[in-house]
């Protein structure tokens, strides 16, 4: 088994009611836990950045079928390795809505939206992904 990370982000066409999200969290566990596929997905009205993990197969097929999802336009790749270890070993769609909040220090990844995944460098994608992973975990255990 190869294991790989794909992180890629997309425009919304329009923000994702509940309906939707609970759709694509359904889908998600019931085909990342068949499939061996982990990961963590956040969203803004404006964007979604996603996480992937799994063997390499499985996370480039999910990938392209997500990069047809009509819901969204310009996913883009935004990092791709070979990790050591998951991220999300427990998560097969880890959620948040936490993306708008992102990294509020730096205003180098903001537009006149909010924050924007297409502005963060390759290399610092994986530590703000971990960063909102982090808030989400925090959350839960407060929930």
């Amino acid at each position: 088994m190869k294991l790989v990370r794909l992180i890629y982000a997309s425009r919304l066409h329009e923000p994702l009611n509940k309906a939707n999200i609970q759709q694509i969290l359904a889908a998600s566990e019931r085909n990342n836990s068949r499939n061996g596929v982990t990961g963590y997905l956040c969203i803004s009205p404006n964007y979604a950045l996603q996480c992937l993990e799994g063997e390499r197969e499985d996370v480039n097929a999910l990938y392209n079928k997500i990069a047809s999802d009509p819901r969204h336009a310009g996913a883009t790749l935004l990092r791709y390795t070979e990790p050591w270890r998951r991220l999300f070993p427990e998560w097969h769609m880890g959620y948040s809505t936490e993306l708008s909040s992102a990294a509020p220090e730096s205003s180098r990844w903001r537009d006149g939206k909010g924050f924007n995944p297409y502005l963060v460098e390759s290399d610092l994608i994986e530590n703000v992904i971990e960063e909102l992973c982090e808030r989400t975990e925090r959350t839960e255990l407060r929930a």
